[in-house]
């Protein structure tokens, strides 16, 4: 049986720390080249599993007078091709209508609550001035209200009207009513666009199956900034965490080290590969994390909890763990990412694509870095 050295014992053990290092400059680098998918660039994306061979000059140009639009993207993809078009101008505007009317609607539920508690106060304390001008001021906003979503929703009606014809809301009709109509009829000129856009592609190019995604520019900004703002917490919540087992900053700074350098070197694998960054990946990247912090905690707890050997002996032990629950991943996520070739699922390829690069580089982070890190404070803490 082959017995492998322990490369914590080699006097170049300090030095291992370069290559996490040079992985992260390229993760920085390929990270500029990353594309977001309409789930997040807004847009319309769809995808075609075709096995006809196409110019993809001569399609865009077939694409941009078909679906009257300009610009469109056509990239090749593991099965296929994507056609990336600007969401129509017309379900951009209701879309930013219906936003507006759900604001109305906040609007006029607050007024609604706050008239019924000043109300009720006012019955306790008769005749009180101010209770007296609050009610008025709330009952103004309540009507307000209403007229605003009344408005936001014949707005938005009119901007529907080439998928859905002519409709016009009930004079009379309650804020119930307006929401529910205007949630209807805005999903019913989403289907409309849908099958019009697949019936002009279909023209164009044969395909067997298809995916369809469609968001407008301001959903798709507001998940992004929404998914900037769950890494962000998820890694103050993880420092806060791990620094609160160890009690002290150098394991803390390499554990998030750890799990930021392998999401950073994913990324510039998408960016490298054409991996495109949309809702799917950003939950390949999330589920990333928590490998990587589980990797990075094994060897942080083994190397400075335990006390059986040395430290280095310990770090070398973790690693053959470690190794083995990585490469399990690895098969597993290698195994996903092939069959999503194949068969071309765009959701699975994205996802296994992530955690695939992730968890590769994911083993020099961590037994080359994260540990190197680790046992450095170990030896000098000792010394202390």
């Amino acid at each position: 049986m082959v017995t492998l050295p322990n490369i914590y014992k080699s006097k170049y053990a300090r030095y291992y720390i370069a290559v996490p290092l040079v992985l992260l400059v390229f993760g920085l680098y390929f990270s500029t080249h990353i594309v977001l998918d309409s789930s997040l660039a807004g847009g319309v994306s769809i995808t075609l599993q075709t096995s006809t061979a196409v110019n993809q000059q001569l399609l865009a140009s077939e694409v941009s007078s078909k679906l009257h639009t300009t610009s469109p993207s056509i990239q090749s993809s593991p099965g296929g091709l994507t056609i990336t078009i600007a969401i129509n101008q017309s379900i951009s505007n209701a879309e930013a209508d219906l936003i507006n009317l759900y604001a109305f609607n906040t609007n006029y539920t607050t007024s609604q609550l706050n008239i019924t508690t000043t109300s009720i106060a006012l019955n306790a304390s008769r005749g009180n001035q101010t209770l007296i001008k609050q009610l008025a001021a709330e009952q103004q906003l309540e009507n307000s209200s209403l007229a605003g979503m009344r408005t936001s929703l014949t707005d938005e009606l009119s901007m529907l009207q080439p998928f859905i014809g002519s409709k016009t809301p009930q004079s009379d009709a309650t804020p119930s009513e307006i929401l529910a109509m205007a949630q209807g009829e805005y999903a019913n000129a989403s289907a409309v666009y849908e099958n019009q856009t697949i019936s002009a592609v279909r023209d164009i190019v044969p395909f067997t199956t298809y995916s369809y995604q469609q968001l407008t520019p301001t959903l798709g900004s507001f998940f992004l900034g929404q998914l900037e703002y769950v890494i962000i917490i998820a890694f103050i919540i993880i420092s806060i965490v791990v620094f609160f087992i160890f009690r002290s900053v150098a394991p803390a700074f390499a554990v998030v080290f750890g799990a930021a350098n392998d999401m950073i070197v994913a990324i510039g694998a998408m960016g490298l590969f054409g991996i495109p960054l949309g809702v799917a990946s950003i939950g390949g990247l999330l589920m990333l994390i928590g490998y990587a912090i589980d990797t990075d905690l094994l060897n942080a707890v083994r190397i400075l909890k335990r006390h059986e050997g040395a430290p280095e002996d310990r770090a070398f032990a973790s690693m053959k763990t470690g190794l083995t629950m990585t490469v399990a991943a690895i098969v597993s996520f290698g195994v996903l990412f092939a069959v999503s070739l194949y068969a071309y699922v765009p959701t699975y390829y994205e996802i296994s694509g992530v955690v695939l690069f992730g968890l590769i580089g994911d083993i020099f982070t961590t037994w080359l870095g994260n540990a190197s890190i680790v046992l450095f404070y170990k030896k000098r803490k000792d010394k202390v």
